[in-house]
């Protein structure tokens, strides 16, 4: 497994678009644009809601620190 930084555009009712970045370890597209779309339906609860990731970079732990610039909560050091 490794750590992935990724890029999902969230669009509500068809029109609208937020780009969401999400990180994480241990990848799976799925989970990943389902946690895009839950923080994009705490503002807009009766929406209809879909996404798409637009970018996937996997990276090692020490990348993942620097780009966002602490430890990953999940790190064991």
């Amino acid at each position: 497994m490794s750590y992935y930084i990724d890029e999902v555009n969230v669009i509500i009712n068809g029109k609208n678009q937020e780009i969401i970045r999400v990180t994480g370890f241990g990848y799976n597209p799925n989970i990943v644009k389902n946690h895009a779309e839950g923080i994009v339906r705490k503002n807009n609860p009766n929406s209809r809601i879909t996404s798409v990731v637009l970018t996937h970079r996997e990276i090692t732990n020490e990348e993942y620190k620097i780009l966002i610039n602490e430890n990953p909560n999940w790190a064991i050091e």
